[in-house]
């Protein structure tokens, strides 16, 4: 699927295609076909190959291949008791936490501008809480570049997150544990080879600077982020 982009991010987006089926899975028997079909579109289209794709294959020169992150961290799903759980949330959002890193210098400009925002409405000192909750996702995603942690902090974070929710700290109330622990142990046993391959490549350009505004003095980039195959 090729999209065009409106707005502050039109004409920051280069060649891009999406392949998969109704449940956004690329996987199985017949990718060899699909990967030639790729390589023949680029071709048709005039259109330099690309330099990174996410979860495929193919036969270009110098590609790097890369594991989307949402199917990576789906395959850990399969290992709790039910999705329904009221740790399951928190789980999964603390391990979207073990692989993506907010650049520093980008949230503490946003922070410093949000902490402006609320010394004009009172008076006093304004509390790191109050900054932290002044922000919101969409200001997130918009002011602040996200990188993964690398393999080893990855690694390391997993194992620890695991740890902690397959004890006693990953019960409910009524003691129902979040996880399975014979089958959570069995796929971090099997996604630890993987970890390598979520990874974020080296001196890839994954944002695009679409424009900046000021915010209580503060001047805020806007970021895109880079959309590769």
């Amino acid at each position: 699927v090729s999209k065009k982009l409106a707005g502050a991010a039109a004409g920051t987006a280069a060649w891009c295609t999406n392949v998969g089926n109704e449940h956004g899975q690329v996987h199985g028997h017949g990718l060899d076909p699909m990967a030639a079909g790729l390589m023949k579109r680029y071709r048709d289209a005039g259109e330099a190959a690309p330099k990174v794709i996410q979860h495929g294959q193919s036969r270009w020169i110098e590609l790097e291949v890369r594991l989307d992150i949402w199917h990576f961290m789906r395959r850990f799903a399969a290992g709790v008791t039910t999705e329904a759980h009221p740790l399951y949330g928190i789980f999964m959002a603390r391990l979207s936490t073990c692989i993506f890193q907010w650049d520093a210098e980008d949230v503490a400009a946003l922070r410093r501008a949000k902490e402006g925002e609320l010394a004009a409405k009172k008076t006093g000192q304004v509390s790191e809480r109050a900054v932290s909750a002044r922000i919101s996702r969409r200001e997130l995603a918009l002011h602040c570049r996200r990188r993964t942690r690398g393999v080893e902090e990855t690694t390391r974070l997993i194992g620890s997150l695991i740890d902690l929710f397959d004890s006693a700290d990953g019960k409910d109330t009524l003691g129902v544990p979040l996880l399975d622990h014979e089958q959570i142990q069995q796929i971090w046993k099997e996604q630890r080879k993987h970890v390598q391959c979520i990874q974020d490549p080296e001196n890839f350009p994954l944002y695009i600077k679409t424009g900046t505004l000021k915010n209580s003095g503060v001047e805020l980039c806007c970021y895109s982020r880079s959309t590769f195959t």
